[in-house]
């Protein structure tokens, strides 16, 4: 049985944001934490979560050919899920940090 993990490459930031967020938000639902609420700790993860979703889908790998050459990579096409998905990450992020030091 192979990892399915296996193929998931780190290699953007927003997929860094992905991880941790996730990584973060299962320890927030599985395990009692001490100085900060799990409540608090999930809503910050979830959206973490969102934002690394949102720019994940606005950086779609694209390719353009030229003369002779080709270029590729994932530059910053924004999509209305995407930009969505960012205001929507933000705002449950900020209102999670505004808990947090109330």
């Amino acid at each position: 049985m192979s990892n399915p993990l296996q193929g998931l490459k780190v290699d953007y930031w927003y997929k860094a944001v992905l991880v941790i967020a996730t990584v973060s938000l299962l320890a927030s639902l599985t395990v009692p934490l001490q100085d900060v609420s799990n409540s608090i700790v999930a809503e910050i993860s979830i959206g973490g979560i969102l934002i690394g979703l949102g720019e994940w889908i606005n950086h779609p790998y694209q390719e353009q050919i030229g003369n002779g050459f080709m270029i590729s990579g994932h530059p910053r096409k924004n999509s209305i899920l995407g930009v969505v998905f960012v205001i929507c990450g933000i705002t449950i992020t900020a209102c999670g940090i505004y808990r947090l030091f109330q």
